[in-house]
């Protein structure tokens, strides 16, 4: 390969567009230069599980013509069920597109004659409302408004970590501000709210010793009401880059006491800190399933399984390849400089003992590619 003559322009334009793709994945660049293939979804869609799963044809119900249908188009949101009856599903910031006035600007020759004029006005049509929270009605196929909140709001983002308890309070941690919700710098909060999903009441918790300003963090609520935040990107100043948080300390919020505390991770295996993961608490309320994540160097795919008190890691060489949801312009400095960064997929474990969060460790456990069979 050292010896294989290229052409040196088409290296060049390679780059060129890498960085251009790279740099919208990071949220550096707007990617809404056009918007017929970058527009913001405002479809609605149940999966339903009453009948046999088939993969060549899910099950998936189209309820987007109907009161279902979005007022907005909307993506980065997070999403939690509960409130009263505890079927309601409440929708977290995010970024919104109005697609009523992209349609307007599409079908007209004015604006779409003009490069210029037709991607300002474009970018106009994001963030168009006020609304930190949407209300949807699955049984009834509808959206509410909720009206006559009370309290302070918090400033419009995206990327929260998002959880509700059963008495219908959603605990909405940190989450980021950036070019696309409109903010001219990018901001990470640690900021705490709560809503009230019967009074419709919001409310800030100025709690002492809050973790540093972050987002993408997986929230998991325990049945104890103390609430452990997994991972993620942390800032300390706004403007400033984000970098990967360890994934060995864990903030824990109580919302008994509303205070913080920490939980340090016993370091058995190397976990990579990272984004984009998912963390589930298991029905023995004893175990999270931490799975999947995004981090800026080369490693290996980890999927994993659980035998309590047995853990043997096996790597399996990573299939995927490709630029990373990147975090900052150093990573671009890097990738003009030659270095490449790789995207990963990582699963790992997390134990927790519920009644008693002292004792914390990551286990993994074998994995081998005839795991990998599907079953109808």
């Amino acid at each position: 390969m050292r010896n294989q003559k290229v052409n040196s322009s088409k290296i060049i334009f390679l780059i060129i567009i890498f960085i251009i793709k790279f740099s919208r994945i990071a949220g550096l660049v707007p990617d809404r230069a056009g918007h017929e293939s970058n527009n913001l979804s405002d479809e609605v869609f149940s999966l339903s599980l009453s009948s046999q799963f088939s993969i060549s044809k899910p099950p998936y119900l189209d309820l987007s013509d109907t009161s279902a249908r979005m007022k907005f188009g909307s993506e980065k949101g997070t999403a939690v069920l509960g409130g009263p009856g505890g079927a309601n599903i409440y929708l977290i910031g995010g970024v919104q597109q109005n697609l009523t006035r992209l349609n307007e600007i599409d079908k007209n020759p004015n604006i779409t004659s003009n490069q210029a004029l037709m991607i300002e006005e474009i970018n106009k049509t994001y963030n168009m409302t006020d609304q930190s929270i949407f209300l949807y009605q699955p049984y009834g196929n509808s959206w509410l408004n909720l009206l006559n909140q009370k309290g302070t709001l918090p400033t419009r983002r995206r990327s929260t970590s998002t959880v509700i308890n059963q008495k219908g309070i959603i605990y909405i941690f940190g989450g980021r501000s950036q070019v696309d919700t409109g903010s001219p710098i990018f901001i990470c909060y640690n900021d705490l709210y709560t809503f009230d999903t019967v009074l419709l009441s919001w409310n800030q918790i100025n709690a002492v010793d809050a973790p540093s300003p972050r987002s993408h963090a997986a929230p998991v609520l325990l049945p104890n009401g103390k609430i452990l935040y997994i991972g993620g990107v942390s800032q300390t100043q706004p403007g400033t880059d984000a970098d990967l948080i360890n994934m060995n300390e864990i903030p824990v919020f109580d919302t008994n006491s509303s205070t913080w505390s920490y939980k340090y991770a016993n370091q058995s295996i190397l976990v990579q800190p990272r984004i984009a993961h998912t963390a589930t608490l298991m029905p023995n309320n004893n175990e999270i399933i931490i799975i999947g994540g995004n981090s800026h160097i080369q490693c290996k795919i980890w999927v994993t399984t659980f035998t309590p008190n047995k853990s043997i890691c096996s790597n399996v060489p990573s299939i995927s390849s490709g630029p990373s949801a990147g975090i900052g312009l150093g990573i671009i400095v890097g990738i003009i400089s030659g270095i490449i960064v790789g995207s990963i997929i990582l699963a790992a474990a997390i134990v927790v003992k519920a009644s008693k969060i002292d004792t914390i460790s990551f286990i993994s456990s074998n994995f081998t590619p005839k795991n990998l069979i599907h079953h109808d």
